[in-house]
């Protein structure tokens, strides 16, 4: 379990690489970017061992949660940049959560430096402990991811009901549900910090905290990256689809083709010995446009002594349609 939000958020980082450098595309490859780091150094031999490299300080809880907060700050940016249609609020908007991650960081950096946390602990659950400096750190992260995530559930919400495409509401929709993830995993680690005073309680509801937050985490990231990816996908996962069913209607259309071009042989612009692989060879849609053609063709030159079955009209109303739209 530990392993799949960290999966996840590596391979949409991979996935938005290239849009790295564009104004308007590059704050979900760097949401994605912090968010991996953050959920890697969460998997327990990965901290252990990367902390005891850094000097056995805890260094990586440090990182991990300025990564976690550095994430979410650049993917609130990147949804309030998408969904905005008022230029200057948006711009106000994303000012406050500028200087907000600026403050919250700058804080929780200052309670961290100015605490003790101990030697490299194999218990990555937020604690509290006796440490002022490290209530401080842990209390103002969290604050900041807890309000980021509310502020872009909220968003995504408000955003719902002005989106046209099916793939954008759903992908909002698992945004917002990934974000209230979120959140109630935060809250979950604030809570068990609060009573576990450094140590591992054994209660019934410590236990049931526990194993809630790594449910919690992966269902956030998984909504999110989900979320994320579905508009990304959807115009080649269109092409793909309407590029099978024009295969599909090459090959239901060939009866009605084969009875249209018997006698008028000319009307086929390209005849081949390999006719039956139409359907296999490249530029689909090409391929159906000239067949629907070459059938019409074929019926028209036949006059009365066409017989369209009621099928196959029904076929060629389809592949009028899918040419329409390609």
């Amino acid at each position: 379990m530990q392993y799949v939000p960290a999966g996840v958020l590596w391979a949409l980082a991979l996935i938005k690489l290239p849009k790295a450098k564009e104004t308007q595309s590059r704050h979900v490859f760097w949401a994605a970017f912090f968010a991996a780091i953050a959920c890697t150094f969460y998997v327990p031999q990965i901290y252990l061992a990367v902390d005891a490299f850094l000097g056995g300080r805890n260094v990586v809880k440090l990182a991990t949660l300025i990564s976690l907060m550095l994430g979410f700050w650049q993917f609130r940016s990147a949804i309030l940049i998408a969904i905005s249609t008022d230029a200057r609020r948006c711009q106000h908007r994303l000012v406050v959560g500028h200087w907000a991650v600026i403050i919250a960081s700058g804080t929780a950096i200052s309670g961290f430096l100015a605490s003790d946390p101990g030697a490299t602990s194999p218990n990555l659950q937020l604690a509290y402990a006796d440490e002022p400096g490290m209530k401080i750190f842990l209390v103002s992260g969290s604050i900041f991811l807890v309000w980021a995530g509310f502020d872009l559930m909220m968003a995504c919400l408000r955003a719902l009901p002005h989106l046209r495409s099916a793939a954008f509401r759903v992908g909002f929709l698992l945004i917002a549900l990934g974000c209230a993830a979120s959140c109630l995993a935060i809250s979950d680690r604030v809570i068990y910090g609060s009573i576990s005073d450094g140590a591992r309680p054994t209660t019934v509801f410590t236990t049931y905290l526990d194993s809630g937050y790594w449910i919690l985490e992966a269902l956030a990231v998984l909504c999110i990256g989900t979320g994320l990816i579905l508009p990304a996908i959807r115009q080649p996962v269109r092409d793909f689809l309407q590029n099978l069913e024009a295969r599909t209607l090459v090959l239901q259309l060939r009866p009605a083709w084969l009875r249209a071009t018997a006698a008028y042989d000319e009307i086929v612009l390209k005849p081949s010995a390999f006719e039956l692989l139409t359907p296999l060879k490249p530029h689909a849609r090409q391929h159906l446009h000239r067949r629907f053609i070459e059938i019409n063709d074929g019926f028209l030159r036949s006059g009365r002594t066409a017989v369209v079955l009621p099928k196959e009209s029904a076929l060629l109303e389809r592949a009028e349609l899918l040419l329409a739209r390609l």
